[in-house]
């Protein structure tokens, strides 16, 4: 049994780790303020997004928002007749008009917004939307990373290159799944695997394979099928294939 000077300093350490643990939180929570997302007001009529380094906020007027993200640099807004991106890097808004976004993406350097049969995409580097110029299928997954942006439609593959600067598309494949990193994207169907490279800025095939999944890293993709793992790196543009 502790006696009366012991049981003082149980409760005086107990204390003491309270006040610890909550400074921590509050520690936390502010770094949470300070370096979370970019902070939007919405309403009605009116977006208003708080610049931190202008100290002050960006409005803009009479847009009738219908959807918004937020992400660390960005905020993205969209109607039945535009999208809208307000980057706190150059703290102007940068519009795409007639377009009508279904829904929208952001990365650090991107901004990825889509029709059912058309997408765009805001280059931080360019300061400027790129909208496909091509007819394609109905797109049923839009894909971004911090490098490049991607999607898949019911019959094509579609990648931004952002080197080039423009949509690269890739048809009849049919795709079942797709990965995305930030140089190399890969869908698949039940036969083939279909690679798009940005160092090279081509398309590579893997035919007759029977991709099971794919893992995408910086600059390396692995495929996995029944019996096998395949392996493309992008530095020596060679592939290496093991038993699985």
């Amino acid at each position: 049994m502790l006696n009366p000077s012991d049981a003082k300093g149980v409760k005086k350490m107990k204390k003491w780790r309270y006040v610890f643990m909550g400074v921590l939180l509050c520690s936390l929570f502010a770094g949470s303020l300070a370096w979370g997302e970019v902070q939007l007001f919405v309403d009605k009529q009116t977006v208003r997004v708080h610049d931190p380094e202008l100290g002050k906020q960006s409005i803009l007027n009479n847009f009738q928002p219908k959807g918004w993200r937020t992400h660390n640099y960005f905020a993205l807004v969209w109607n039945d007749q535009e999208g809208t991106v307000y980057d706190i890097r150059t703290h102007q808004w940068i519009p795409l008009k007639n377009f009508a976004p279904l829904s929208g993406f952001l990365s650090d350097n991107f901004a990825l917004v889509w029709e059912p049969n058309r997408a765009a995409i805001f280059n931080a580097a360019g300061r400027s939307w790129i909208v496909t110029d091509f007819s394609m299928d109905t797109i049923t997954n839009p894909l971004l990373s911090r490098g490049m942006g991607a999607l898949t439609t019911r019959k094509e593959f579609v990648v931004y290159d952002p080197v080039l600067r423009s949509w690269e598309i890739y048809d009849d494949v049919y795709p079942k799944q797709a990965a995305l990193g930030d140089n190399l994207a890969i869908c698949w169907n039940e036969k083939d695997a279909f690679i798009y490279d940005t160092t090279t800025h081509e398309w590579i095939e893997k035919r007759d394979i029977a991709p099971q999944a794919c893992i995408v890293e910086d600059y390396k993709i692995t495929i996995f099928t029944v019996d096998s793992i395949l392996t493309y790196d992008a530095m020596t543009h060679r592939w290496k294939t093991e038993e699985r």
